[in-house]
C-alpha cells in the first residue's frame, strides 16, 4: 500500500504559504481516486528540521504505517505533511565536551556565534539583529564582568518582550520574563551541569534518529558544561526554545483553519488523525484546540516538546494545563497517544532548565516529579483516571484503546533511543491500531 502525501507549507505567522496546495487536497478528496480515501493522517515535524529532513521523516513514517496496516482492513489513508519554519539550536559539534574545556567564553565562542546567527534567522528583524550583535560584543567578558552579565540578561529580556507571544504563555511551561532577575545568580544557576538518568537497556534494533541529531541534547544545552559562559549559552538556547514553542502554537492555529476549510468541503465520513513530533506535537495539539471545531479521531504525540502537565486539571492545585480543554471538551473522538522515553535528552534537559529560569535551584532533573517536566520524557502527568500508562508495543500486538479524549501514555524506554527516534514500526503500529479501532 502506498500512502499519498500532500504538503502544505506555512509561514511563521501561521498563514498558508501556497493556498493552491490546500485546493489540490480538496480536489483530490472529491475526485474518483480520492473519494476512496478513508483516513487523513496529518503530520508535523519539530525543531531543527529543514524541508528535506521533514520530508524524509514523513516518508519513512508513512512507509512504516503502510507496512503495518493489515491487508484487507478496508482503510485507505492519505496524508498531509505540514512544513513550517523551525530553527536550529547551537550545533553540538561546536560545543567542547567536558566542563574543563569550557571554563571561559573563548572555548564556547564558536557555539555562541552559531547560535546568534540562528537566532537572527529565527527572529528575522533589524531590531533583533541589533540586540544580538550587542549580545555578541558582551560575550568575551561575560565570565567575570558583572556589568557585562547584567547587560547580557537585560538584552535577552528585551528580546523576550519583543518576540514571545503572551497568548502562548502558561504556568505549566514555566516561562519567565527575566525582568528584575539578578543576572549573576541567573547565569550561575543556568551554568551548572544538568545530568539526566537514561536507560542503559535500549533495544539493540533501534532505528537511527530521523529529523534530529541523535544525542542532540548536547547541542541544545551542553549538559556537562559548568561555567557562567555555559549559562549564557543555555539562556540563548532557552530563548530559542521558547520562541519555537510559541511559533508551534501559532502555526497550529493556522493548521486548525486549514483543516476546518478542508473538512467543510470533503465527505464527512473521512476520519482525521493528527500526529506530531517534538514541537510538532505542540503544533497538532494547538490545531485540535484551535478556534474552529474539528473532526479529529486520533491524536498521536511522538516525543512531544511541551509540558507534561498540559492536559491536567489543577495540576498545581490552582492552574489547569495549557491544553486542558482538549480533554475537558472531548475534542478528540478517540485516544490521545503519547510516546515518552527517559532516553529523550532533548526534552528531558529543557525543563529542569526552565525550573532554574524560574528561580528553583533545587528542581528535579526533568522527571515526573519536576513541575516543569516534558511530556516526551514523562508522559501526561496528574491526569488521574483520564490517563493510563502502558508499554509501547511491537507491531502486531494488541492494544485496547478507550473512548473520547482518553490519554494513553506509551512508555518507549526499551525502544525509543533518543528524541528523534520516532519513525518506527512500533509508533506506526500504535497509530494503525487507533485507525482500525
Amino acid at each position: 500500500m502506498d500512502i499519498r502525501l500532500f504538503e502544505v507549507q506555512f509561514d511563521k505567522s501561521g498563514s498558508v504559504f501556497q493556498p493552491l496546495q490546500v485546493r489540490d487536497i480538496i480536489a483530490f478528496l472529491n475526485s474518483e481516486p480520492g473519494n476512496q480515501t478513508s483516513d487523513i493522517v496529518v503530520l508535523s515535524h519539530g525543531w531543527n528540521n529543514d524541508m528535506d529532513e521533514a520530508r524524509t521523516l514523513y516518508r519513512t513514517f508513512l512507509r512504516k504505517l503502510a507496512g503495518v496496516l493489515p491487508e484487507g482492513s478496508g482503510r485507505k489513508p492519505a496524508a498531509i505533511g505540514v512544513l513550517w519554519p523551525s530553527k536550529k539550536f547551537a550545533d553540538k559539534s561546536l560545543i567542547p565536551s567536558g566542563a574543563a574545556s569550557a571554563s571561559d567564553s573563548t572555548a564556547l565562542m564558536p557555539a555562541f556565534e552559531a547560535q546568534i546567527e540562528n537566532m537572527k534567522a529565527l527572529f528575522g528583524s533589524f531590531q533583533a539583529d541589533e540586540c544580538l550583535d550587542h549580545v555578541a560584543r558582551l560575550l568575551p567578558s561575560i565570565e567575570s564582568d558583572a556589568s557585562a552579565q547584567h547587560e547580557f540578561v537585560r538584552t535577552v529580556a528585551q528580546l523576550a518582550r519583543a518576540h514571545l507571544d503572551p497568548s502562548q504563555a502558561s504556568p505549566d511551561e514555566g516561562e519567565a520574563t527575566l525582568e528584575g532577575m539578578d543576572a549573576a545568580e541567573l547565569l550561575d544557576l543556568l551554568g551548572r551541569p544538568v545530568l539526566l538518568e537514561t536507560s542503559a537497556d535500549v533495544g539493540a534494533g533501534g532505528a537511527a534518529g530521523l529529523g534530529e541529531d541523535t544525542g542532540g541534547a548536547a547541542g541544545l544545552f551542553g549538559e556537562f558544561l559548568d561555567s557562567t559562559s555555559a549559562g549564557a549559552l543555555r539562556l540563548l538556547n532557552l530563548m530559542t526554545y521558547y520562541v519555537m514553542k510559541d511559533r508551534a502554537g501559532i502555526v497550529g492555529r493556522g493548521v486548525n483553519g486549514m483543516l476546518h476549510g478542508i473538512q467543510q468541503q470533503v465527505p464527512d465520513t473521512l476520519r482525521f488523525h493528527l500526529a506530531g513530533h517534538s514541537f510538532g506535537g505542540r503544533l497538532v495539539t494547538a490545531a485540535v484546540d484551535g478556534p474552529n471545531a474539528l473532526r479529529v479521531n486520533t491524536l498521536l504525540l511522538l516525543q512531544a516538546a511541551f509540558s507534561h502537565n498540559a492536559f491536567a486539571e489543577k495540576f498545581d492545585g490552582t492552574h489547569d494545563g495549557f491544553f486542558r480543554s482538549v480533554i475537558a471538551k472531548k475534542k478528540v473522538a478517540g485516544p490521545i497517544l503519547v510516546t515518552h522515553s527517559r532516553n529523550d535528552r532533548a526534552v528531558g534537559l529543557a525543563y529542569p532548565l526552565a525550573s532554574r529560569l524560574n528561580g528553583d535551584s533545587a528542581a528535579a532533573i526533568g522527571d515526573a516529579n519536576d513541575r516543569f517536566g516534558g511530556i516526551g520524557r514523562n508522559g501526561a502527568q496528574h491526569m488521574g483516571a483520564e490517563a493510563r500508562f502502558e508499554e509501547l508495543q511491537k507491531a502486531g500486538a494488541k492494544y485496547d484503546f478507550p473512548g473520547p479524549s482518553r490519554v494513553i501514555n506509551l512508555n518507549g524506554d526499551a525502544v525509543i533511543r533518543d528524541h528523534g527516534d520516532v519513525a518506527r514500526e512500533e509508533t506506526a503500529w500504535a497509530l494503525a491500531r487507533a485507525i482500525l479501532s
